[in-house]
């Protein structure tokens, strides 16, 4: 079966879909396993970190009552209660309030905002060469493996490229290897589930995947990272480059413990 671990619902402030449209169309696709990862965006409340469009919170009542009237329907496919939580070392007790209340299934931490802003948006790169923007969002990507709750999947490492401007955004690993390495190594030593992210390229690259896996990483989670219902997106070319790698299973979560897939 196929299995997505990072998707977005109507409850996420930039999300469009219901939660039951999504469903069909994983099912569609030949999904046995989807998890819906709402962002839960604390570190946008915290003072200094500005977000230039309007940018709501997310209602965990609405989003959890939601999810499970659809879960209550569904027989052949596995829908997990998740968030995306994006870090910022001062919201991390909201983010232990939160994760001791609800029931999730699996937590991704993901690192948005470097300095006041949020690195997809271009105002970030204003007046910083590629080298120290990247180095920055690296530093705080590090930063955020020791954050102090729970989770499960270190979301989209690159996250900084998607809008970087750039003559060449791609992240060149040897250019950045002082401090991907210990990234990558961190992850294994803490148990923890690297993704591969499809929203926009893949994400992280080959480069880093490669070197991952050199250093011994195999627990990796597929993340469409849908928005717009399009879950699984890119789904066969991503497991086709992984196997060609050497990874050999999916790992995914039901209630934060560990299951696998066969990446086919």
């Amino acid at each position: 079966m196929k299995v997505d671990s990072h998707s977005h619902s109507k409850f996420s402030p930039d999300g469009h879909a219901e939660i039951a449209e999504m469903a069909a169309k994983a099912k569609e696709l030949g999904a046995g396993y989807l998890a819906i990862t709402d962002h839960c965006d604390k570190d946008a409340l915290q003072p200094g970190n500005e977000v230039p469009v309007p940018w709501r919170q997310l209602d965990i009542d609405a989003y959890y009552s939601d999810y499970k009237m659809v879960k209550a329907g569904e027989r052949e496919l596995y829908l997990a209660f998740g968030i995306e939580a994006g870090y910022d070392h001062r919201a991390e007790k909201l983010y232990r309030e939160i994760i001791d209340k609800y029931p999730f299934d699996v937590v991704i931490n993901s690192v948005h905002f470097v300095e006041g802003w949020d690195v997809y948006f271009p105002y970030f790169f204003e007046g910083k060469t590629k080298d120290v923007a990247y180095r920055m969002y690296f530093e705080k990507v590090y930063e955020s493996l020791f954050a102090d709750y729970p989770y499960d999947i270190v979301g989209h490492i690159g996250y900084c490229v998607r809008n970087a401007p750039y003559p060449d955004p791609v992240i060149h690993y040897e250019d950045y290897s002082d401090l991907l390495e210990p990234i990558l190594r961190t992850i294994i030593r803490l148990g923890k589930t690297l993704e591969v992210n499809t929203h926009h390229d893949m994400c992280p690259n080959i480069e880093i995947l490669k070197k991952y896996y050199e250093f011994g990483g195999r627990k990796i989670s597929f993340g469409s990272d849908a928005h717009r219902g399009d879950v699984l997106k890119d789904y066969d070319k991503v497991s086709k480059t992984l196997k060609e790698i050497g990874f050999t299973h999916y790992t995914y979560f039901k209630q934060h413990i560990e299951e696998y897939e066969p990446i086919e």
